[in-house]
C-alpha cells in the first residue's frame, strides 16, 4: 500500500513539475562562430554577462547584460529556413532571400517583450513592434540568391520584410530593414 502511494505521488510529482522544467531549459552553446546575441527580456539563455575581454566588441559599443542567448548560423539555421523573394525599387533585382522568421528567433529564446531593437555591426539601430514582426512573417535572413550574406556585405543576418506581399509595406520606413545586424535587445 505505501508502496503504490510513493508511485503515485512520484508521477504527480512529474506531472506537475516536468513541464516546468522543459519551459525553463536554456539553449544549447553554439559550435560555430557567434554571428546573432539576444538580450533583454528573455527567458532562455545559454551565456552569462557581458566579458569585457571575450566581448570586447560590445564593450566598445557600451554594450551590457547580464545574460543573453548566443547563436550560430546552424543554430539559426534549425529554427527552419523560409524563402522569400523581394524586389525593391532600386535594387538591380528581386533577391531570393533564405533565413528563419524573426518571430522563431524570439520564441527560441523566449522573449517577452513588446518590441525589440535590432543592431547592425556598426551600432546602428531600428526598433520593429512584436506584433509586426508576426503579423508579416519579418525575416531574419541568413543568405540571398543561395550564398550565406558576409561580413562587409549586408551579413551576417539582415532584417527583410516581406514587401511584395503586402502592399503597406511599400509605404514602410525603410530604416527597420537592418543589415549586417549582429544583435537583437527584446524590450
Amino acid at each position: 500500500m505505501l508502496r503504490g502511494f510513493a508511485v503515485a505521488l512520484f508521477a504527480i510529482c512529474l506531472a506537475v513539475f516536468a513541464p516546468a522544467r522543459a519551459e525553463a531549459a536554456d539553449l544549447v552553446q553554439p559550435l560555430g562562430p557567434v554571428v546573432l546575441t539576444v538580450h533583454g527580456k528573455i527567458t532562455k539563455t545559454n551565456r552569462g554577462p557581458l566579458n569585457d575581454f571575450d566581448d570586447a566588441f560590445f564593450k566598445f559599443g557600451n554594450v551590457r547584460f547580464d545574460k543573453a542567448a548566443s547563436f550560430d548560423l546552424a543554430m539559426l539555421q534549425k529554427l527552419g529556413m523560409k524563402t522569400l523573394k523581394v524586389k525593391y525599387d532600386t535594387w538591380p533585382k528581386a533577391y531570393r532571400f533564405e533565413g528563419p522568421h524573426l518571430r522563431d528567433v524570439l520564441k527560441a529564446v523566449g522573449a517577452t517583450g513588446k518590441t525589440i531593437k535590432v543592431y547592425a555591426m556598426d551600432g546602428y539601430g531600428a526598433e520593429i513592434a512584436v506584433a509586426d514582426i508576426e503579423r508579416y512573417s519579418v525575416m531574419l535572413a541568413l543568405k540571398a540568391d543561395g550564398k550565406f550574406l558576409g561580413l562587409g556585405g549586408r551579413g551576417p543576418t539582415w532584417v527583410v520584410f516581406p514587401r511584395d506581399h503586402h502592399p503597406e509595406l511599400k509605404q514602410q520606413d525603410d530604416a527597420k530593414w537592418v543589415w549586417s545586424a549582429i544583435r537583437i535587445e527584446v524590450e
